[in-house]
This record gives structure tokens, C-alpha cells and sequence, in this order.
């Protein structure tokens, strides 16, 4: 009698709607499926209202509020219809605490606001996301999320950003550098005019972001956040959050950083090839490799410049899980291509200058200032291939930097004789040797010319080998 009953009622939902009778009887499961979506209908995740009045802007607009599925159910394909909805002139907002994504997401905003107040979650399936990369050709990285476009804005209200669940990919890669196919979070690429606020990024899966091919792009109060919580990362000094970079810069222009605070296993912020227009004002890094120039002339022939960079009041600490290995470093490739990239390469050409650097505290740093300028990461005599660099580093100027290095050294510079560092300045340089046992150490510069007013007067050449460890980050 039941089973009659539940097949009469499917019958009359099938003729309500209109549908070709389909004669063949249904399964058990298909029938208590049918009757269970009739008296409890799903209501609509995603809600659009056309004449909203934004009051941030003072005009109506577009609005689509889009909830999430829950029970980790993959929300990808909804947020995409919400941006194809609302991406052009609207809001898209999304107001749940948790948002699961289980696709690579390629996305365009015009004249549109991202405005979160939960997080997007990436999912852990490694194998996905490997296989479905978005291309980053730059080292043969990849992407999960991209945002193209033009005058938009990500705003993630203090209460959300993106969760890349990171710790199955610092387990995937253990203490390996540059993994094949770990996800950078966040894209921001061919796009100009863009605001990201109030936002933050915790456990990325590789680096936090990335601005690739834009223009003006202002990051203000931003939070990135790289921990391992697994036991057996413990015996290593990095706990295997190498390469959870904050932020990095390739190809763009105007590009300001406002109140950045990070915490993880690798660069803070990185300046990759063609960076121009730079600031970084209330930066603090905590654990990693600091703020880095670079690295930079990985690719043979090939022209690379940083130009026009300031940078003020930054502060660089340890971690309890990632020593603070470098604090300010400059970093180019070695002036042959040996390998291949991401971990070989070198060759390039080319010029940082006009940068200035101010107002920078640091605590217990391996090496707060560097100069690197025969990179690599391959595993070879690499004194054979010293002095070889083609970079040229030069219009640089230093400004008081405090604090202490944890061991002897703390000006650890050495250019290439091809292309010497020069017109480089230092003013109330006061950092404090962690040690001072070989004072020898404290300050050395090779291949760099300063003509005694440059401020740093107590710099020399020195072939010491002494405290070159950095486990692999230089």
C-alpha cells in the first residue's frame, strides 16, 4: 500500500511539472528521495536584488547574497553563478562562516565588491588540485583562485578571507622547496584598480598571494597565517612551511602594502622580476625569510628590473615554529643557467635601484642584511660559479635599522664582480651582533663599492665561511 502510495505521488510531481512521463518504476531510495525534495524543498542559496542601496557607494546596485550548502558540500559552482550574477557594477556577499571550494576558480569583477564575512575553504584533494592547476608559467607554479578585472574590491570585514587547509600540502611536501603542483591561494592578475582590506589568509596552501600583470593595487590590513600542527614537522627548523609566502609582487606597478602583519616559514613579502612602484608601510613578519628583493634573473637573456620601492616602519621576529633566518635580503641568480626552474636556472640580466628602506626593527635574526648574487637552490660546487652574476644592485639606501642579530653577523653582502653593488647608503645602522665572538664577521661586503660616506665604514671583504648556514633559504 505504501509503495503504491509513494508512486502515485511521484507520478502527480512528474505531471505537475510537465515533464515526459517516464513509465519505468523508480528504485526504493529514488522514490523516498522524490517524495523527501517535496516536503522539504531546499531553499535557494542565492538571493538577487537589483536595486540595492549600497551605502559605502550612495547609489543602488546590484546585490547577491549567496549562503552556503553546508556539510562541506562544494559551494564553487554557486559563488560562480553569484559573480556571473552580480561581478559586473554589483555586491556579491557572502555572509556564512564557512564556504567549501572544490574547484580552481577563475573569476572577472568590474566595478564590483567581494564582501566576505566567512571564509572560502579550499578542499584537500591533492590530486584535484594538481591536475586542474591554473598555470603560473613564472617557475612552473600554480593557482587555485584568480581574480581578473578592474576597480573592485575584496573586503573580508575582519571576519574572513580564505582557508587554503594548508597542512595536507606541508605534509605532502614535508622540507622539499618548491613542490610540483601546491596552489598559491590567491591571484590578483590583469587587473587594475583594486582595494583588499580588512582580509586575511591562513594556511595557504603555498604562497598566500600573488599580484601578477596589475596596476594600483592597495592591500590594507592584511593577516596571512601559515602554522603546522603536525607532530612530525617538529625535528625540522622550518616545521615544513617553506615557500607559505605572504605576499608577492610580479610584473606590477603601483602596488602599496598598509598594516600587514605575518606569520609563517617563508618570504613576508617577495618583490619578484618587474616589480615597480612599491610601498610597504607597517609591515611585521614573524618567523621566515623577512622581506625579499627577489629573487630575481632566473631566466636566461631575460631582462628583469625593481624599481622605485619605499619601505617604513617594518618589524621582523621569530616564530616559535620558523627562526627568523633573513631580515632585509637581496637575492638574483648566479650569471649561468644550470637547471631548471624553479629550483635552478640563472642567466639573467638586469637592475634594482632607487629603493629606500626605513625605520626597521629587528629581534634575534640569523642574517638581518644580505646580498645574495649567485643563487641558486640545485645541489653543486657553487664557488665555481661565483662572481658570475649579471644583476646589478645600486641606489639603495638603508635608514635606521635596530634591534640584533642572534649570531655574529649582521651585514652579510656579497655583489658580483661583474656588476659590483654601488650607490648604495647606510644611516643609523644600530643593529647588535647576537655574538661576539668573531667580530671579523659583523659586517661584510665583497664586490661593493663605498667611497667612505656611505655610512657604513666598518664593512669589509671577507671569504669566512663562518655562520653561512641558513637551511636552505639563500
Amino acid at each position: 500500500m505504501f509503495n503504491k502510495a509513494v508512486l502515485a505521488l511521484g507520478l502527480a510531481a512528474t505531471l505537475a511539472r510537465g515533464s515526459v512521463i517516464n513509465l519505468s518504476i523508480p528504485s526504493a531510495n529514488d522514490l523516498v528521495s522524490e517524495v523527501d525534495s517535496l516536503l522539504h524543498p531546499t531553499p535557494s542559496v542565492l538571493s538577487y536584488q537589483d536595486d540595492y542601496l549600497d551605502p559605502s557607494a550612495g547609489y543602488k546596485r546590484k546585490l547577491c547574497t549567496l549562503h552556503a550548502l553546508g556539510d562541506e558540500k562544494d559551494d564553487a559552482d554557486n559563488f560562480v553563478k553569484a559573480v556571473e550574477k552580480c561581478g559586473d557594477g554589483g555586491i556579491i556577499r557572502l555572509p556564512d562562516a564557512n564556504y567549501t571550494i572544490g574547484q580552481v576558480l577563475d573569476i572577472t569583477l568590474t566595478n564590483a565588491v567581494l564582501d566576505l564575512y566567512g571564509w572560502l575553504s579550499f578542499t584537500t584533494d591533492i590530486q584535484y588540485w594538481m591536475d586542474n592547476r591554473i598555470l603560473f608559467p613564472f617557475q612552473n607554479q600554480s593557482l587555485a583562485f584568480v581574480i581578473r578585472g578592474h576597480d573592485y574590491v575584496l573586503d573580508g570585514n575582519d571576519k574572513g578571507g580564505i582557508d587554503g587547509n594548508g597542512q595536507a600540502w606541508y605534509n605532502y611536501a614535508k622540507n622539499v622547496g618548491n613542490k610540483f603542483g601546491r596552489p598559491m591561494s590567491l591571484a590578483i592578475k590583469d587587473s587594475k584598480n583594486v582595494v583588499i582590506k580588512n582580509f586575511s589568509i591562513v594556511q595557504p596552501q603555498f604562497w598566500a598571494s600573488l599580484i601578477w600583470g596589475s596596476e594600483n593595487v592597495y592591500i590594507k590590513d592584511f593577516y596571512v597565517n601559515a602554522t603546522s600542527y603536525n607532530p612530525e614537522a617538529e625535528g625540522d627548523n622550518k616545521h615544513w612551511l617553506q615557500n607559505t609566502d605572504g605576499s608577492d609582487t610580479y610584473q606590477s606597478h603601483n602596488v602599496t602594502y598598509e598594516n600587514f602583519v605575518y606569520q609563517g616559514g617563508d618570504d613576508c613579502l617577495a618583490l619578484k622580476p618587474n616589480s615597480t612602484l612599491i610601498t610597504a608601510t607597517n609591515v611585521t613578519c614573524i618567523g621566515g625569510t623577512g622581506i625579499a628583493f627577489g629573487s630575481i634573473a632566473q631566466y636566461a637573456d631575460v631582462k628583469d628590473i625593481i624599481e622605485d620601492v619605499y619601505m617604513k616602519d617594518l618589524n621582523l621576529y621569530p616564530s616559535n615554529q620558523c627562526p627568523g633566518y633573513q631580515g632585509v635580503y637581496f637575492k638574483s641568480w648566479l650569471g649561468y643557467s644550470l637547471g631548471t626552474p624553479p629550483n635552478g636556472g640563472g642567466g639573467g640580466y638586469g637592475y634594482a635601484k632607487n629603493i629606500t628602506v626605513e625605520d626597521v626593527y629587528m629581534e634575534d635574526i640569523w642574517h638581518p642584511l644580505v646580498v645574495q648574487s649567485d643563487l641558486t637552490y640545485l645541489e653543486f660546487n657553487r664557488e665555481k660559479y661565483a662572481d658570475s652574476g649579471l644583476f646589478e644592485w645600486s641606489d639603495i639606501h638603508l635608514r635606521n635599522f635596530t634591534g640584533n642579530s642572534l649570531f655574529n653577523r649582521v651585514a652579510w653582502m656579497s655583489c658580483s664582480k661583474l656588476t659590483p653593488c654601488h650607490d648604495w647608503t647606510f644611516e643609523d645602522i644600530n643593529i647588535k651582533p647576537g655574538r661576539d665572538d668573531h667580530p671579523e664577521i659583523h659586517y661584510t661586503c665583497n664586490n661593493f663599492v663605498l667611497g667612505g660616506k656611505d655610512g657604513l665604514n666598518q664593512c669589509h671583504p671577507s671569504d669566512s665561511k663562518l655562520e653561512t648556514d641558513n637551511d636552505g633559504t639563500l
